[in-house]
Formats: structure tokens, sequence, C-alpha cells
């Protein structure tokens, strides 16, 4: 389903080209990724790393703006593994160029002004919420139309994954 693009719209008198740039995303505030959207796109990634020898822990900020090439607003998502053991422990939203911290909450807290927010308002929210073991869900709403960039930032704190008494090794996330 999300390995290929999706067919072309055609109709009883032939292709209808304004409706192939056109998709419907159903999972829009949903806790599921769901399929690709046309025009959304993630325009630049940037892993940044500190690195503390002595206790044995990593801190990756994880930079991400992602762009909307499609007419309509876009709800970019991702499923994100973190390093075994790690916690997402800052969290940032580029609101008008200038960047905001995120409040951390419970599940149900955050999911719930998420969707007031960003599905009913159509504001400036982002959310990151557990997915499973080492594994976290990423969405954020809106994502300008016409070119427009959403701009994101995580942080990330894990353990150093301990070879030896001498040496580490940092896992990244994906």
């Amino acid at each position: 389903f999300n390995t290929v693009p999706a067919p072309n719209v055609r109709t009883g008198r032939g292709e209808w080209a304004e409706l192939n740039e056109w998709t419907w995303d159903g999972e829009q505030g949903s806790e599921n990724v769901g399929g690709r959207l046309k025009g959304l796109f993630l325009h630049s990634s940037r892993l940044d790393t500190t690195i503390n020898t002595d206790a044995a822990w990593s801190y990756t900020e994880w930079t991400m703006e992602f762009r909307n090439d499609s007419r309509q607003q876009r709800e970019a998502r991702a499923q994100i593994l973190l390093p075994p053991g790690g916690i997402v422990s800052r969290l940032t939203l580029w609101v008008n160029g200038e960047e905001r911290e995120a409040a951390f909450a419970g599940r149900s807290q955050t999911r719930e002004a998420y969707q007031k927010i960003a599905i009913q308002q159509r504001r400036d929210p982002v959310l990151v919420t557990t997915s499973g073991p080492d594994r976290v869900m990423m969405q954020c709403f809106p994502v300008p139309p016409d070119g427009g960039v959403m701009k994101i930032r995580f942080g990330i704190t894990a353990p150093l994954h301990l070879e030896s008494a001498a040496e580490g090794v940092v896992r990244m996330p994906v």
C-alpha cells in the first residue's frame, strides 16, 4: 500500500487530472500513520548528538521540516524507532518562525488537546505518543498548503550500549 503511488483517477470521460492531485487522508488525527499523501514530503532532516561517555548516555536532537506542495492542509505522521531504552525528553515546534517548547502530559490529555487544537481549530500543534517498545508516533498539523513548511525538533535521551568497560555504542533513532 505504501510502496507504490496511488492510481490515476479515471472517469467515464477519461482521466480527471485535478483529482489526481487530491488524496483523502482518512487517518488524519488518528493513532495510525496511514498511507502516503500526494504533495507532502520530508523536506529536511538533521540529527545532532551529544555523548556523555562518563555517564554512558547520549542526547540527540532531530530537527525535521515537512513541506506541503498540495492545495490543502496536510498532517505529517511518522512512527519513529528510538534507541533501546531511549525516551523523548524534549519537543519543539516553530510557529510563525518562532521556536516553542511543547508541554508534556498524560496520553489521554495530549491526544484530546491535539484533537481540539489541530483537527478542530486547525492550529499548530505537534504530538508525540508512545507506539510500542522503543517506538513513538509523531503527528503535526497543519502543514500549510502551496509549498508551506512545518518545522519540529525532538530531543531523545538514551543510554549507550556498552560493549565493554571502555567501549560504548550510540544507537540513532530511525
